[in-house]
């Protein structure tokens, strides 16, 4: 692991202030992606909305409403369930082109039914066994057809786009009906935690330094030479698929110098790239050029022969960064590729971004704080802006990012992956970024 070289924040401070003053520079407001519906009335019921899925919840069981689905069934010939299985040969299903496959065991709840905002997980298929709903959750096992994390492959609605981006592809398909092309309520622009990338292990302790994948790392490496790489150790492993994290340092750092926390993201399963030393002061246009130049340099390594052809879920990135980087990273997340935003300690910025932001900052951060603000004034996306208490400008260059660690790694599993159990950290009034040692908890466009 390499030596983190820790800048004093007063002497960053008084860097960051003279370029504030050298540039003084500014981006345009743009406009955030609305929250889509999540799909359209499907074919089968009275068009029942089905409700509107709590935040992080995955999926609503589709119980089939008043649908027939069928000749008189919920989705058979006869019966709900009955000896024709749900979405029967010859039956038009509700749920789009789904024949239903094999007989199901149970099917007491039906393919079709309500239309959920943003596509309802279809129980038929083979193994359909009374259509429990599903609950999504890293490991808790689905009853009601294929294990589909967060039910994102449902057959519910003609089709469900999943917001303004609707990334997930469906997950793995479920066996009473062809995949959806969305999935959960609105997907990242929704506000709703679905999985982008794959579903993780569940954990309970975000504290712990080291994730479930052992990591490894890459220098003298991108684009240019000059960036570092930190990753899982074995990347695909049964199919998984790694967002990756476009990292920014803080002005005349290397990436390595945080190379404790930056481990500590991709034993989670993330592929981090740090671009190499950023010399110019807030909103310097070179910071942004050097960062997305880094995040489509990982990108297309997607497509080509070596370490990580088709183990990237490359519309599921993550932009970050610290001080300069993170303000460049508020910049950057305006990119197609980036699924959400995070900025640490960070200065006023804006983009056109599409996914949620979070931003961390510290009561003694005299810098940055103030310039957060101002960030956060003008984000028009989903945003979070936690402040530990007693922490200086510098505060993550110490302890492995400190407190703010455990957080970005909620932050993550939550939009990347899904894991609804990450939402303690900021949903709730007693949310863990709400108290000691976080204070004065700011949203915006919550969902």
């Amino acid at each position: 692991m390499a030596t983190r070289k820790k800048i004093a924040p007063r002497i960053e401070s008084c860097i960051l202030a003279a370029c504030l003053l050298a540039t003084g520079a500014a981006c345009s407001s743009g406009s955030g992606g609305g929250k889509e519906t999540g799909g359209q009335t499907g074919t089968g019921g009275t068009q029942a909305t089905g409700g509107t899925p709590p935040p992080g919840s995955g999926s609503v069981a589709a119980t089939g409403g008043a649908s027939t689905g069928g000749t008189s069934g919920t989705g058979g010939s006869v019966a709900t369930g009955g000896s024709s299985a749900t979405g029967g040969a010859s039956a038009t299903s509700s749920g789009g082109t789904s024949s239903g496959g094999a007989p199901a065991t149970g099917g007491g709840v039906g393919t079709g039914g309500r239309v959920g905002a943003g596509g309802i997980q279809g129980t038929g298929g083979t193994n359909a066994t009374g259509g429990t709903s599903y609950v999504q959750c890293n490991s808790c096992p689905s009853t009601g057809g294929s294990t589909n994390a967060g039910g994102r492959g449902g057959s519910g609605g003609t089709i469900s786009t999943g917001g303004t981006a609707g990334r997930a592809t469906g997950g793995a398909p479920s066996t009473g009906g062809m995949p959806g092309t969305g999935g959960g309520g609105g997907g990242i622009d929704g506000g709703v935690g679905q999985a982008c990338a794959s579903t993780l292990p569940a954990i309970t302790d975000y504290t712990v330094l080291a994730g479930p994948f052992p990591t490894t790392s890459e220098t003298k490496t991108g684009p240019d030479g000059q960036c570092v790489i930190y990753r899982p150790k074995t990347l695909g492993e049964n199919g998984f698929m790694h967002a990756p994290i476009v990292f920014g340092p803080g002005i005349g750092m290397q990436a390595s110098q945080l190379s404790g926390m930056l481990t500590s993201f991709a034993s989670h399963g993330y592929v981090v790239i740090g671009t190499g030393v950023l010399n110019g002061g807030p909103n310097d246009p070179a910071n942004k050029s050097a960062m997305v130049n880094a995040l489509n340099w990982i990108i297309q390594q997607n497509d080509k022969a070596g370490t990580y052809q088709g183990k990237l879920a490359t519309k599921c990135a993550i932009s970050m960064g610290y001080s300069v980087g993170g303000t460049a990273a508020v910049e950057v997340g305006g990119e197609a590729a980036v699924a959400t935003t995070v900025s640490i300690h960070g200065h006023v910025a804006t983009s056109a971004m599409h996914g949620p932001l979070l931003q961390t900052s510290g009561d003694q951060d005299t810098v940055g704080r103030p310039m957060q603000q101002q960030t956060f004034d003008k984000s028009q996306v989903q945003t979070f802006f936690g402040t530990v208490s007693g922490a200086d400008h510098g505060y993550i260059q110490s302890n492995n990012g400190g407190v703010e660690r455990p957080a970005i790694i909620a932050w993550m599993r939550y939009w990347i992956n899904g894991d609804t159990g990450a939402q303690k950290y900021f949903w709730g009034d007693t949310c863990v970024c709400c108290v000691s040692p976080w204070m004065d908890p700011k949203r915006k466009n919550w969902q």
